[in-house]
């Protein structure tokens, strides 16, 4: 692993520990400030955040792409470190929905650090480097809130807001250590790799394999089936399950399995539209097994079968987003795949919350089913349509596609 992409995921892991770590506390901080626990309010402050960062996303992109990704890292690392010192010496619910508005609207960590990477990086390699900021992602959402659990026996929650801003802003600094980007592709500061393929594209653009539409598409629909099964994860399992720890380690194995496996790949699996369609076919059949579960071994086999499916999805995205982004609109690209996966995930609580209120707790793992096996044709089509264009080029479907 090389220095900027060691660097990079960093920054990430700072930025993802802070906000995927703090919202489970929310709740607290918002009766603290004088709402009931039971007060709709929360609900939609939860969401917030994360629907702004979404709408936000491809504006910030663009910006990306006209002043660097490295300014766009730095920018975002920055915001979110100021929006949780405004959290921490909130004093209403007003102002407190103001610093999660600022939190929301300068977001994109993820998007930020990607698009970066896409630019610096040589296109073969970028697959594998996406591969890792996810992998960040759930390094941060399983470490963080266990020690954040510790750190409010010490502080109080305002406290801790302001003691983990230092964290983005770290990453901010760190962030200013690495090569700038350019959308110059002959600019010194790439290294060889990066130079000779961004030459060579600027003589002669590559057409895409698949355009930005059909890769969000892919992107919303993986993301719904994944994310809509874990609202009510909790109050699904309790039922059969005595023991909340027991619950707690089943809802964060899938997790688990992608931190396991992730180290592993090298590789391994070269056809994206094969991952792609095993991942969903996967996914399906642990969906379809956890909605029907009888018994606690059947439902640890379900969540360590979806988390391969989870791991395989990524994988699969991640080869298509290399094969088809251009450099010179990675911000754009990035940041709209990010949007659409954030959207996607205010789509799947809402349909969580809609099918559990209208049928059984079991039912948003159908709808994860659905959503799965919808993509398979989708990526069939993708890869159809790839290939042709592919052809087109005169490029061979096994050395290219």
């Amino acid at each position: 692993m090389n220095r900027v992409l060691l660097a990079v995921l960093s920054c990430h892991f700072l930025a993802a520990f802070t906000v995927l770590g703090m919202p489970l506390y929310l709740p607290l901080l918002f009766t603290d400030l004088g709402l009931p626990s039971n007060s709709p309010w929360i609900g939609f402050v939860f969401a917030w955040p994360t629907l702004l960062t979404a709408l936000s996303g491809p504006l910030w992109g663009k910006v990306a792409d006209r002043f660097g990704r490295r300014f766009s890292l730095i920018r975002a690392l920055a915001g979110l470190s100021i929006a949780f010192v405004w959290v921490g010496v909130a004093s209403s619910v007003p102002e407190l929905v103001m610093a999660l508005t600022l939190q929301g609207l300068m977001g994109g960590t993820l998007a930020a650090a990607n698009s970066y990477l896409a630019t610096t990086m040589p296109r073969e390699t970028l697959a594998a480097t996406l591969n890792w900021t996810q992998f960040s992602a759930r390094m941060a959402l399983l470490t963080a809130p266990l020690v954040l659990a510790v750190g409010i026996e010490y502080l109080k929650l305002q406290q801790l807001y302001i003691v983990l801003a230092a964290l983005p802003m770290l990453g901010a600094l760190y962030a200013f250590t690495l090569p700038k980007d350019s959308s110059q592709p002959n600019s010194a500061h790439l290294n060889p790799a990066v130079k000779k393929d961004a030459i060579a594209n600027e003589i002669n653009p590559p057409d895409q394999y698949a355009s930005t539409l059909a890769v969000c598409s892919l992107q919303a629909l993986f993301c719904f089936a994944m994310v809509v099964t874990f609202p009510y994860f909790l109050p699904y399992a309790a039922p059969g399950i005595a023991s909340t720890t027991a619950i707690a380690l089943l809802y964060v194995l899938p997790h688990l399995v992608y931190l396991l496996l992730q180290p592993l790949l090298k590789k391994r699996f070269p056809n994206w539209a094969f991952n792609c369609q095993l991942s969903m076919l996967t996914l399906a059949t642990a969906a379809c097994i956890q909605w029907q579960f009888s018994n606690e071994l059947a439902l640890a086999g379900a969540r360590i079968l979806f988390g391969v499916g989870i791991w395989m999805g990524y994988h699969g995205i991640h080869q298509l987003v290399a094969k088809s982004f251009q450099a010179a609109h990675a911000g754009a690209w990035f940041g709209s795949l990010d949007s659409v996966g954030k959207l996607a995930g205010v789509a799947a609580g809402i349909g969580a919350g809609f099918a559990v209120s209208h049928m059984t707790l079991a039912s948003p793992f159908l709808l994860s089913a659905v959503a799965s096996l919808a993509a398979m044709p989708l990526v069939y089509h993708i890869q159809k349509t790839g290939s042709r264009q592919c052809l087109k080029l005169n490029s061979t479907v096994s050395t290219t596609c």
